[in-house]
């Protein structure tokens, strides 16, 4: 097979050879015994590869393989050298290669996977790391490898049962137990997220980040069947002098024991909070959510709060760990209208993510939200004409505008009861005007607080609410986001204003 490669070996080969020779006296012995001369260049590829001459040493090696074209080894070699001279692309092409000669070479898969990695094809990296445990199932290698790059992908079950796999292959390494003890975290399995952190704390005590989370994930598992006061000890007895704020670790505690339905742990941990800071809007509502009080919205309060702390991480968290993409999905929908709208109004926009989108679609857009934090990030795009901080009924109610396209994404779920919201969008909608929403689903009549106190809302209860004053355009299923990195269902659909 011939393999073209961009960096060609240097002219006056033979005279390098001769130079190499003498500096490798292996190789003079090699050619005095005969060798073929690509075994002699092979050789001395990777003695200069081993010190670290990475371009003389792909020169070398390059000629090995033109000599002895059909020895899958050689071409292996080649594309280890060109990885280490940062020749990813060449190095990809000599490695496919040799793999196309032989498919059972275990190190060439696993240099593949590193390489694709490097380049970023992590569905490339994924595939070579499988061909590698399919040669060899309990290649510790193999199993490090893809339980990192699936921590990396945010599939941690997959991640924490490979890492796992790894360490049982008697690998000892205070990363992979670190990164073991955060995908267990992730998933919720507190108790054995704090074991591997433990061991990793073990194996790097100096550590302050690994000493910290280790703390967090004992503090919480101790809270599973135990008082707030007994795990806020074991918090202070492990992290020692590299103890946080008390209080933040204990509303992130709190936020993730909702998140995983640890309903217990969590209002004997939000009681303990309340009792020290009574007034809080965030911890209030969530703690009356999970005892039991009924709501027909999200208090305003509790909105604003929320959203101000959470705007300076907003569109990373949402897009990037979440899997947030419901505007993209929305204009999509939209695009396929062909429609133009001269005045388009976001409803909860937020910081401004549907942004982009829509303004292809509309001459002034006005954004309105209900957190000054959220509206400041949203001004930095520089999209919007006009933000607005309201509340979004209360902004329906009092303009004076009317608007040929309205979405509200991602803002239903802070609505149970949606008449009002619907009414008013209605008075504000132009004949013909679309009305863009998403929402969760949930397998009960009409809507129901969840435990994260959002809402869900059965697609039936939607679909009677906007039959008076809309008609139908299109609804498609569609994952809303993750929650304790679990998908959420819901849909987007469109609406026009009869």
């Amino acid at each position: 097979m011939e393999i073209v490669i961009a960096s060609a070996p240097p002219p006056g080969l033979e005279n390098q050879l001769r130079s190499w020779m003498t500096q490798y006296p292996r190789s003079r012995q090699l050619f005095a015994e005969g060798a073929p001369l690509a075994t002699i260049f092979r050789y001395c590829g990777l003695a200069l590869w081993s010190d670290k001459r990475f371009n003389e040493a792909t020169s070398a090696l390059s000629t090995a393989t033109r000599l002895a074209p059909n020895e899958p080894t050689n071409l292996a070699e080649l594309g280890g050298a060109l990885r280490a001279a940062g020749k990813l692309a060449d190095a990809r092409d000599v490695l496919v290669a040799s793999l196309a000669l032989d498919r059972d070479q275990l190190q060439t898969w696993l240099i593949l996977a590193g390489v694709e990695n490097e380049i970023g094809d992590k569905a490339a990296a994924e595939n070579a790391f499988l061909e590698a445990l399919r040669i060899d199932a309990s290649s510790a290698e193999a199993l490090t490898g893809l339980g990192l790059l699936h921590f990396e992908l945010r599939r941690f079950r997959s991640s924490a049962d490979l890492l796992s796999r790894a360490l049982s292959e008697s690998v000892v390494s205070m990363a992979i137990y670190a990164c073991l003890g955060q995908a267990l975290y992730l998933l919720g399995d507190f108790l054995p997220a704090s074991i591997a952190l433990e061991k990793a704390a073990q194996a790097c005590p100096h550590e302050t980040l690994i000493i910290q989370k280790f703390a967090r994930a004992r503090m919480i598992a101790t809270l599973i069947d135990n008082s707030a006061k007994q795990a806020i000890e074991v918090y202070r007895s492990i992290a020692g002098d590299r103890a946080e704020d008390i209080t933040i670790v204990c509303r992130e505690a709190f936020q993730a024991l909702i998140g995983f339905g640890r309903r217990e742990a969590a209002v004997r941990l939000g009681r303990m909070l309340l009792e020290q800071d009574p007034d809080d809007p965030i911890i209030s509502y969530h703690f009356e959510v999970l005892v039991g009080h009924v709501h027909s919205r999200a208090p305003s309060r509790y909105l604003k709060a929320s959203f101000d702390s959470y705007a300076p991480r907003f569109d990373k968290h949402l897009v990037e760990n979440l899997k947030y993409n419901v505007p993209a999905t929305c204009c999509a929908l939209l695009t396929e209208t062909h429609e133009r709208f001269s005045n388009v109004l976001d409803l909860g926009c937020g910081t401004g993510l549907a942004a982009k989108y829509l303004v292809s679609f509309g001459d002034n857009l006005i954004g309105v939200d209900i957190s000054p934090g959220m509206l400041e990030k949203a001004k930095e795009r520089g999209l919007y004409q006009h933000l607005v901080q309201s509340e979004a009924i209360e902004y329906l109610t009092n303009c004076d505008r009317q608007f040929e396209l309205i979405i509200a994404l991602d803002v239903l779920v802070y609505f149970g009861d949606l008449a009002q919201l619907f009414e008013s969008v209605g008075k504000r909608l132009l004949p013909g005007g679309i009305f863009a929403l998403s929402f969760e689903t949930g397998n009960h009549d009409g809507y129901e607080l969840l435990s994260s106190g959002r809402f869900s809302h059965n697609p039936a209860y939607i679909e009677v609410l906007s039959t008076e004053a809309f008609s139908p355009l299109t609804s498609v299923p569609t994952t809303i986001r993750l929650e304790a990195n679990i998908p959420v269902e819901g849909f987007v659909v469109l609406l026009r204003r009869s």
